[in-house]
């Protein structure tokens, strides 16, 4: 059974929490202009789009209860199945690539994917927080895909 190991005070879960939930609309949007919805027949498209959105969101939403309501020390989320930590590790990276579309557009992707380059005083605190959550993201990412496909990171 997958699960989440999140040591982290109970302070920096809420705070990834809070940020889920206000960047799940964010997250959701980016997931769907992600997708490529063809467009030739305009009922199909809009209701394919609403659905992933709807979708992409409600992941977002429930990564963020995990967070909120997680407990321990370290705290554990253990996923139920496989299509659970597949659907965390969609919305993980829904935000993930909303961060990088909304905040992090003028930094190049292999300065992005090296952090350590960007803990930089002189950025606003806003944006460091942002770097922060997006790293930490990214080490659950890697997380979740070694316990789901360990052959896949060799």
């Amino acid at each position: 059974m997958p699960e989440i190991r999140l040591t982290m005070t109970a302070e920096a879960r809420g705070v990834l929490s809070d940020l889920l939930r206000l960047i799940a609309p964010a997250a959701a949007r980016v997931a769907v202009g992600r997708a490529h919805v063809p467009d030739e027949d305009e009922e199909l498209a809009g209701h394919w789009t609403g659905a992933l959105e709807s979708h992409a969101a409600e992941e977002a939403r429930l990564l963020a209860t995990a967070f909120a309501t997680a407990k321990g020390d370290p705290a554990v989320i253990l996923l139920r199945n496989e299509a659970q930590a597949l659907g965390f590790l969609r919305a993980i990276s829904s935000v993930r690539m909303a961060l990088r579309e909304l905040v992090f557009a003028d930094i190049p992707d292999s300065r992005l994917e090296t952090t350590e380059d960007l803990d930089d005083e002189s950025l606003p605190s806003e944006k460091r927080h942002a770097i922060a959550c997006y790293a930490c993201f990214g080490l659950l990412q890697q997380s979740l895909v070694a316990q789901l496909s360990p052959e896949s990171l060799d």
